[in-house]
């Protein structure tokens, strides 16, 4: 096995015999039995899911007596996704339902006894949560005393204690669970409860009708929520990539219409359809997310519009205060803390999650809220930065995480202290050997970058977590040309005396130290696009070693 340190803070290992084994044997040892083979008829039966015939029977009851049913849910994507795919279906058995949305700035995270007291005015029955509740017992318990029955659906990790006062809590983490698969995103628990319920109101050809035709939202946060794309996971992303061109739902096809005729992968949904929905609840209302879902047609250029002008305005952001913030950080510590006046509340999760990437540390972006700090804060993949975080929850007024981030809003007074203890026990910490490995799937020959090589891959697709799409090497690729890509002056494109296509994004700080270079060790996966009609292999660069 051998490692180069590349022109980043990467290190590159490959094997030799990568230069020779085949790469349609290297895919295929990712996965198990006949996986590839598995179809929508290979999906587990939701009643598998714990609690899914208590939460269905009381869903029939709330039909049958006309009560009125509250989506409850809070202001991530994963609750917009989730939500549209619940009120689709309700709509459609004309259940009596509606959603409510709490205040990110003014309600924090998590459930309120005062929510509850909001609902009973209004004579709700019944609340369903989606991605959320799960260790609300208390307020749970307050619901029960206002007769307002409460079904948790979530994919988080489980308490000890489950809320007895809950009718159904449908998540296949729990310990008594026997669902045999546990990395469902959200999107696809409210799926698996709108296959439950569909059988009890449609034939099973009905049923089946309404699965592929519905399957969009669950398979694009799939995607979004980095699930690992294997068993159910792969099977409804692969199903739904399979249909995207012709795809049902009005609101796609005009977000991909420029992509339709490229050879579509898992990647669209994260970089093209993700952001755009992420940006409309981060900067605007999640309201609009979930109108552009389930508006599929009235007014829906109008919305689309509307959504496309607030990302913009979210990538504008990010990039000034990502700017701002490199140029203010000295890297000397092992914690990176980066404050701002006018960074927009809505920013700081970009910009933590971006500074992470770039110096593979721990990062911790504030926003000043008049008397309190409120913080985003993002860890790298070697280290968990909520496990340090709990030892100063005494310090915040609120504290919530989620994997390998941590948001926390802390009073003014006490950030001082808590930012100088905090580093102080980080600094004592050993980074210096923690480095980002990219694993070489196969050494090549510019001789060898031809359109036989992206089709022997493609029936691997989709390519996502866990199967990752294959990372390829050109070893001392002769440099014939290097300029910018585009007039933004941002992407470069690297060029030999072969004219391959080599796009290198968001590395323009390195144009000046690579042009006078001759050669170089490219590392690369593969993308297919069309130009002006005309079909192109393009390589897109993971990173370089001099």
């Amino acid at each position: 096995m051998q490692e180069k340190t590349s022109i980043k803070w990467n290190i590159i290992r490959y094997d030799e015999f990568s230069e020779f084994q085949d790469i349609e044997d290297i895919l295929s040892s990712r996965f198990q039995n006949d996986e590839l083979k598995k179809t929508l008829d290979d999906l587990y039966d939701p009643y598998l899911l714990k609690d899914m015939d208590k939460a269905v029977e009381r869903i029939k009851i709330a039909k049958q007596k006309n009560q009125k049913v509250i989506i409850f849910w809070d202001y991530d994507v994963d609750w917009v996704t989730s939500t549209s795919i619940l009120m689709h279906f309700f709509k459609k058995i004309w259940l009596q339902a509606s959603y409510r949305l709490p205040n990110r700035i003014t309600d924090w995270y998590g459930m309120k006894n005062y929510f509850m007291d909001e609902l009973a005015s209004i004579w709700v029955d019944l609340v369903i949560t989606v991605d959320c509740w799960t260790r609300d017992i208390e307020v749970i318990k307050y619901a029960k005393g206002l007769w307002i029955d409460v079904i948790i659906t979530d994919h988080h990790a489980v308490p000890e204690v489950i809320p007895s006062e809950a009718i159904a809590m449908i998540n296949p983490k729990r310990l008594d669970c026997e669902y045999p698969f546990k990395y469902l995103s959200w999107a696809w628990v409210a799926f698996k409860l709108v296959i439950a319920l569909s059988k009890e109101y449609f034939s099973k050809e009905e049923s089946l009708k309404y699965l592929i035709e519905t399957i969009d939202i669950a398979a694009i946060w799939t995607v979004a929520d980095c699930m690992p794309l294997i068993d159910e996971n792969r099977i409804i992303v692969l199903e739904w990539l399979k249909q995207i061109k012709n795809s049902r739902s009005n609101w796609i096809r005009k977000l991909i219409e420029e992509k339709i005729h490229n050879d579509l992968d898992a990647d669209i949904f994260w970089f093209l359809i993700g952001p755009r929905l992420n940006a409309a609840w981060r900067l605007d209302s999640a309201y609009k997310a979930v109108n552009l879902i389930l508006n599929n047609w009235n007014k829906i250029d109008e919305i689309i519009e509307d959504i496309e002008n607030i990302n913009n305005k979210r990538k504008d952001l990010t990039k000034i205060f990502t700017q701002d913030a490199l140029g203010k950080i000295e890297n000397k510590d092992n914690i990176i803390f980066y404050e701002s006046l006018e960074i927009e509340h809505w920013i700081i999760w970009i910009v933590a999650w971006r500074l992470t990437e770039t110096f593979h540390k721990p990062s911790i972006v504030l926003k000043d809220e008049w008397e309190k700090l409120v913080a985003s804060c993002r860890s790298p993949e070697y280290f968990s930065i909520v496990e340090y975080l709990e030892k100063y929850k005494d310090y915040f007024l609120h504290f919530w995480w989620h994997k390998q981030a941590a948001w926390f809003s802390i009073s003014k007074e006490k950030f001082g202290d808590f930012k100088k203890e905090f580093s102080i026990e980080l600094n004592k910490l050993d980074f210096s050997k923690e480095r980002k490995i990219i694993n070489i799937d196969k050494i090549i020959k510019v001789e060898e970058f031809w359109f036989n090589l992206i089709e022997k891959i493609k029936s691997f697709k989709p390519f996502w977590i866990w199967n990752l799409k294959p990372i390829f090497m050109f070893k001392n690729f002769e440099i014939e040309k290097i300029e910018y890509l585009w007039k933004t002056m941002e992407h470069i494109t690297i060029k030999n005396r072969y004219w391959i296509n080599i796009l290198w994004f968001w590395f323009w700080e390195y144009f000046e130290e690579l042009k006078w270079l001759k050669k170089i060790d490219i590392i690369f996966d593969l993308m297919e696009d069309i130009w002006m009609g005309k079909k192109q292999l393009k390589a897109k660069v993971v990173d370089i070693s001099i």
